[in-house]
């Protein structure tokens, strides 16, 4: 799943899309799909999307995707589910 914040707190008019994932397939993916140059792809410890002008907009305007107010509840969010999974792996199955 993709979640953006509606506008990056240190660079007003720019979001930041990432997959809740990680995954950089699903990533250029929704690039391509909102139109997003290749440079708009930032690898790193949590890769993600810059997105500007047209493309955040069609981003913004996409049902599909997770759009949280301020940058700070994206990354509440996002750590949230990191915790989730890893307390998921550390039980063991029945």
């Amino acid at each position: 799943m993709i979640v953006m914040d509606r506008e990056n707190t240190m660079a007003k008019g720019w979001s930041h899309a990432v997959s809740t994932t990680n995954d950089l397939e699903e990533l250029d993916r929704f690039r391509m799909r909102v139109g997003a140059p290749p440079q708009a792809l930032h690898l790193g410890n949590r890769p993600h999307l810059d997105l500007k002008l047209e493309s955040r907009e069609r981003a913004l305007g996409d049902p599909e995707v997770r759009v949280f107010e301020r940058t700070a509840d994206m990354l509440r969010y996002l750590q949230g589910l990191e915790r989730h999974h890893a307390k998921e792996k550390r039980q063991p199955e029945k």
